[in-house]
């Protein structure tokens, strides 16, 4: 078959299934003889959101997706396959997906990157009536070594803010560890959005709390045009965390959280 045939073959895959909903295109016609691939997007999404990994790579391989594609999943149509591998904690294909080159601060339609997924979301067990972080703290790990920004600019939130307003205590000392910014992108004593420490206050997660300070974030911040973290612990009914925001606060510049506080 000649290459022009070729082509006119794909379009026409391609015109049939975009004719109502999206449910397969993709062809591959590298040289005459090629066969024409298709690609069953419920089944990729399924296969990246169980961790098949030889689905993928298949896919990929033929070159019947890129890397980069965008499927549906985390309540979207259309968002990149690395986001939905990381809030599922999909760690084969995560790694799958790095290794080739895959854009690590990808975002989804609501600019949340695979990081930020990873730092937020928990696995149910079986019966749902437990959580386990074991696996999102290894995608969050896989993702960080792999490069993937530790900051997000302007209003958005930070992976860390993510992580202190989920609870995510292995998470967060994880970040802090790797450099992220306790106070994210506070400038002096004010920030335009939640600080990791506001996010943490807000969800009562006192141990959070107290690691984020111990890490220095400083409990004086306050949002612009709203509370600092003890305003917002008084006002959402943390009442428990009162006092050691309130200490907090009135640092010295020279006094640490651990030895006025503790």
């Amino acid at each position: 078959m000649s290459n022009r045939v070729a082509n006119i073959r794909c379009l026409l895959v391609r015109w049939i299934a975009l004719g109502g909903l999206v449910l397969a295109a993709g062809c591959v016609h590298v040289t005459p003889g090629t066969p024409i691939v298709t690609v069953d997007r419920g089944r990729l999404s399924n296969a990246v959101a169980m961790d098949d990994v030889s689905t993928v790579r298949t896919q990929v391989e033929a070159r019947a997706i890129g890397v980069n594609e965008r499927i549906s999943g985390i309540g979207y149509d259309a968002t990149p396959m690395i986001t939905v591998a990381a809030r599922n904690a999909s760690l084969n294909v995560l790694r799958y997906l790095i290794a080739a080159r895959a854009d690590l601060n990808a975002r989804t339609p609501d600019n949340d990157t695979a990081l930020m997924l990873a730092a937020y979301f928990v696995q149910d067990n079986a019966d749902r009536t437990a959580v386990s972080h074991e696996r999102h703290d290894q995608a969050l790990r896989v993702l960080v070594d792999a490069g993937a920004h530790l900051e997000n600019d302007g209003l958005a939130y930070t992976p860390l803010a993510y992580a202190a307003y989920a609870g995510r205590e292995n998470a967060v000392r994880y970040l802090i560890e790797k450099g992220a910014r306790v106070n994210a992108n506070a400038q002096g004593r004010m920030s335009r959005i939640n600080t990791p420490l506001m996010m943490a206050t807000l969800q009562g997660h006192q141990n959070v709390v107290r690691h984020l300070l111990r890490a220095g974030a400083d409990a004086g911040v306050r949002v612009a045009g709203g509370m600092t973290a003890a305003e917002l612990a008084q006002k959402h009914n943390q009442s428990g965390l009162l006092p050691m925001l309130r200490c907090a606060e009135n640092l010295g510049p020279s006094e640490s959280f651990g030895k006025r506080c503790e």
